[in-house]
Order: structure tokens, then C-alpha cells, then sequence
């Protein structure tokens, strides 16, 4: 559904938009009649030629109720530094296009791998295409990786494209934000309880950390397994320091969300260096920790069945 609006600034009092580049407000009734939730994402058009995802982290009474506000930063993303006229879309993700087709137009798609049922483990890529380069292909190794080992794993991921860059800018949904309300796949799995889940990410800082609400014996065996993949390279392997950016233990992290206790995901931030030159590397090693540790589990579940 799409409807005309007009994109104002933020009021002082909307907290969850100022300095925010990825949230606007709506009007309640607008929210409603759209279909749409609190917290959903829709698609911002600005002309012919600026598009942008956005998150709808408040609402707000207008007067005129097709009324959207945003902050500075986020009007910015649409190159529009003042007030502005526009079309939003509640289809955040393109159905009908195949990988090749959204590359040549641009497009945001959603891909699932999954056979309905297991509930072992899941992996995630929320920002693949050249949003976070390589790191939908990260989550398909993984998966096949730990499939030939006949180990049980659903893949979610999403791959944007820009043929003239910028697919970041447009595409990017923060993790903490990402709505199963507008990933129609995603909104599949949301509610199966994973035991487990991993998410590849990329970030502009060297190196990588691993973070998520995973216990910390894990997240050691991971650094220890991609300390050995990356030997001989700069890339530096750490686990993320409670509360940092990159820490990813939110319960509304999706990678959380996911699992069964809403503790359990593993986050992956990685370099373009090292996501280029090691990303298989990296994939295989995150791979071989879970089949290790699933095994080793299915072994004491068989134990105590005896």
C-alpha cells in the first residue's frame, strides 16, 4: 500500500527520532490505516530517484494525518535537508524479484532456506547484497557447510542493491529494529524458537568481534576458532566488551529474538578486509564450532535416554 505524505522535522519532545538516521513517526490513525504496527518499517520515496527504508519508532497526533517526521539526519539520507513531499510503501521487501533482477533495479529482496520444522539452529545475513558485502554469502556456506554434516539449519538473509552505491544508506535496518511485521519470511520463523542462532555482519572498523546474548564460553570458542583462520593476516579477533556498539546481547537484537530463551545468537562484525579475504575462511570456522557443539549435545541427550 503506498500513500502521498508530507516528510516534516521532528518535533523536540520525539526522543526516539532525534539523531536517529533510520526512524520517523507517524500519526496513529495514518499507522492504522496502512495496516501497520508500531515498530514496522516502510519505504520512504522522495522524486523519482531517493529511496529509503525507515522504522516507525513512535507515533504522534498531527493535525493533518498523513504527516511524517523525521530528524535531520534521517531527511538527510533522502538528500533533503528541509521539509518535503513524498510517497511511502508499506512493501519493505520485493517479492517477485530474483537475485539478478534486484541487483539491475536496485531492490531490497528477502530470501529463506528452511524446511518448516527444525528449530536446532538458525543462521542470519539481515544485510547481505552490498548493504554488508559478502555476508549473505558467509550465511549460505555456513548453512551448507553444517547441511553436508547433516546438521539441521534454517538461513534467513536479505540482499540490497544500488547500482551507483549507496545500498547501505538505503537499505540499512538496525538489527535492535528489524520487524518480522515487514519481513513476510521472516515473520515464518519468528515464533519457532531456535535453540540456537548466528548472524554475519559487517562493520566499518577493523578487524573482528563477536557479540550477541550468547554465554561467553561460547563466543571464546569462536574467537578461538577464527584466531586460528586469520593467523599470518592484521585482522585481529576479539569478543565485544559489554555495552559497546557492537555487543549485539539486546534481546531485541533479531539474532535474540530468534532463539528459544531470547538469549542465545551470536553476532559476527567483520571488516571489508576481512570479510573479503577471509569470509569463507570464517563461515567454515563459526561452522565447525556448531557442529562440534551440537554433536556434543545430541551425544549427552542420547546419554541420559539410556
Amino acid at each position: 500500500m503506498t500513500l502521498d505524505v508530507m516528510v516534516k522535522k521532528a518535533a523536540s519532545s520525539q526522543t526516539t527520532l532525534i539523531g536517529q538516521r533510520e526512524h520517523c513517526s507517524l500519526d496513529p490513525a495514518c499507522l492504522a490505516s496502512l495496516g501497520l504496527v508500531l515498530g514496522s518499517q516502510i519505504r520512504v520515496r522522495r522524486g523519482a530517484d531517493q529511496l529509503a527504508l525507515y522504522t516507525v519508532s513512535e507515533t504522534r497526533q498531527e493535525s493533518i494525518d498523513t504527516t511524517v517526521r523525521m530528524a535531520l539526519v534521517a531527511r538527510e539520507r533522502l538528500a533533503a535537508p528541509d521539509e518535503f513531499d513524498a510517497v511511502i510503501d508499506t512493501e519493505v521487501v520485493n517479492t517477485t524479484l530474483s537475485d539478478e533482477q534486484a541487483r539491475e533495479d536496485s531492490e531490497f529482496v528477502e530470501r529463506l532456506d528452511d524446511d518448516g520444522r527444525q528449530c536446532e539452529l538458525v543462521v542470519l545475513a539481515p544485510h547481505g547484497g552490498s548493504i554488508e558485502e559478502h555476508t549473505d554469502d558467509q550465511a549460505e556456506r555456513f548453512a551448507s557447510t553444517l547441511t553436508d554434516a547433516c546438521v539441521s539449519v534454517s538461513a534467513w538473509r536479505c540482499r540490497g542493491f544500488k547500482t551507483d552505491g549507496g545500498a547501505f544508506a538505503r537499505w540499512h535496518i538496525t538489527s535492535t529494529d528489524i520487524s518480522e511485521a515487514s519481513f513476510p519470511l521472516l515473520r515464518t520463523i519468528r515464533r519457532r524458537g531456535f535453540a540456537n542462532a548466528v548472524a554475519f555482519h559487517g562493520m566499518s572498523e577493523p578487524g573482528v568481534i563477536i557479540g550477541g546474548g550468547a554465554p561467553l564460553a561460547l563466543k571464546e570458542q569462536i574467537a578461538a576458532a577464527l584466531r586460528t583462520v586469520v593467523s599470518g593476516s592484521n585482522i585481529k579477533v576479539r569478543i565485544a566488551d559489554p555495552s559497546e556498539e557492537y555487543d549485539g546481547d539486546s534481546p531485541d537484537n533479531i539474532v535474540n529474538r530468534l532463539t528459544a530463551s531470547g538469549t542465545n545468537g551470536v553476532q559476527i562484525e567483520q571488516s571489508l578486509e576481512a570479510r573479503a579475504h577471509c569470509g569463507m575462511a570464517i563461515a567454515d570456522a563459526v561452522a565447525g564450532v556448531y557442529r562440534l557443539d551440537l554433536a556434543q549435545l545430541r551425544r549427552k541427550s542420547t546419554a541420559g535416554s539410556v
